[in-house]
């Protein structure tokens, strides 16, 4: 399990590696009017201060990308301990985010400060939010916000599914509706977006908007049905009894993970493709100069526009409009979460990882097993069975912790079904409980005081 949590980490790491270079290594040749998302006039690439930043870029880059290669070699040393191994990825892939940027917004700033003394401004200075024409008809070809209804189904009859194969499901079911609900809430945002002027004739400008938008509405639709569709492989993942599967269900969710990300990639990219054929048969675009909203290259922040969304400089897609009240809560709440999640799991991780099971018998004959989160306590005459045994059957976790070391929490074994865990694994005898409906397996990392403990509670059992 561990080595298989290693290799898709592993594979995260380089898809974020390859997408980030991909994103900005290109931003140091000039495209579109711009160079480090700064737009400038084709004679300024001539200029030795801009090949001198080029350079720099490029150098900066380089030796970024070497060192973050170096820094991910622990992970892969952190290999036999879990949770140490899963708080350094965290910790590693924060780093290398902030890391690999930093060459593009130091470039941003340079040459931003290059056109600003040498005075090469392009076009107006003004930013041209909208055409009237357009404004009025920018809806009008966009799918029906009532086909996110598709998704919404899909989500209850999801979630109602699994609650009435195992009520502990119910939060990997969920899953599917908050996300549903999320992109129903960012679809309708961006069919607020005020219309972007491509070109002096209305006509394009009209045709341009209305493409976008209902591109871009229906790409959200069919993300959130396929995000339906990767939580229900995640339920049969949980579900599956045989372990021989897994491979397959872990390769079928990590293909509809990446799916959804590259349908976002192709039709932004398609839309652009679509936008340079049409301006350049018209003949009469516009050019903008606003690059005192960009920030960073990256980061949008206008508070003259009142769009949440903008069309980003760097990448594929949109980006937020920090100035906007709802932006500044999509920004910092997303902050928010992210910090609460890594945290959050770090803590988690670190505990299981300091944390063992303890089973005690109470004076009133009551069996309680302490553990945080997962703690459990029955009557001992709920005890239909008491045996010990050198192997626990196979299966998947629905709700706890699962290391190469221990599992602990609620599990669907193979033959048996539902199941609490508390064990050290490869390390026997378990203690096995069979009770009505649930069976308990539990040891101690000390197989002597296992089998100690066994025998104390099979003479309670008797008596």
């Amino acid at each position: 399990m561990i080595f298989l949590l290693t290799v898709i980490l592993s594979i995260t790491a380089i898809i974020c590696y390859v997408a980030l270079l991909a994103t900005y290594k290109p931003q140091a040749k000039y495209r579109n009017g711009m160079l480090f998302a700064v737009t400038l006039p084709p004679h300024a690439m001539e200029h030795d201060g801009i090949r001198q930043v080029q350079a720099k870029f490029n150098r900066r880059m380089n030796l970024a990308s070497i060192w973050m290669l170096a820094a991910y070699i622990p992970f892969v040393i952190l290999r036999p301990w879990f949770a140490y191994q899963t708080i350094y990825f965290f910790v590693w892939l924060m780093v290398f985010m902030v890391v690999i940027v930093l060459p593009f917004r130091t470039a941003f700033r340079e040459t931003l400060a290059l056109k600003r003394e040498e005075e090469w401004f392009v076009g107006t200075k003004r930013v041209i939010l909208g055409d009237l024409r357009v404004a009025q008809w920018k809806n009008q070809r966009s799918a029906s916000p009532w086909l996110f209804l598709i998704p919404g189904a899909m989500s209850i009859g999801l979630t109602l599914w699994s609650v009435s194969k195992d009520p502990q499901l119910w939060g990997v079911s969920a899953g599917g509706m908050v996300m549903t609900v999320i992109l129903f809430l960012v679809s309708l945002s961006m069919r607020r977006t005020k219309a972007k002027v491509y070109s002096m004739n209305s006509e394009t400008n009209l045709v341009l908007n209305q493409a976008r938008r209902r591109a871009v509405s229906l790409l959200w639709l069919f993300v959130a049905i396929l995000e339906n569709i990767l939580f229900l492989i995640l339920l049969l993942l949980v579900m599956n009894e045989n372990a021989a599967m897994n491979g397959i269900w872990v390769t079928m969710v990590l293909l509809f993970t990446a799916i959804p990300a590259g349908l976002v990639i192709y039709v932004y990219r398609r839309l652009h493709i679509q936008e340079q054929e049409i301006l350049t048969n018209d003949g009469k675009t516009v050019y903008t100069d606003d690059d005192e909203y960009w920030a960073n290259g990256f980061t949008y922040h206008n508070p003259n526009d009142k769009s949440i969304f903008v069309t980003k400089r760097v990448g594929v897609g949109e980006t937020v409009n920090t100035a906007t009240p709802v932006g500044k809560m999509i920004v910092w709440g997303a902050g928010v979460l992210v910090a609460a999640v890594i945290f959050g799991t770090s803590f988690l991780l670190i505990r299981s990882e300091m944390t063992s099971p303890k089973l005690t018998v109470t004076s009133d004959q009551r069996i309680e097993i302490d553990y945080p989160m997962y703690s459990y306590s029955f009557d001992m005459t709920d005890i239909r069975q008491l045996t010990l045994v050198e192997s626990v059957p196979s299966g998947s976790k629905t709700n706890g912790e699962s290391t190469d070391k221990h599992a602990r929490g609620h599990f669907r074994l193979k033959d048996i079904g539902k199941s609490r865990l508390y064990i050290f694994k490869n390390n026997p005898p378990y203690i096995q409980f069979v009770l009505d409906d649930l069976h308990i397996f539990y040891n101690d990392e000390d197989s002597a005081k296992t089998r100690e403990l066994y025998e104390e509670l099979r003479e309670m059992v008797e008596e």
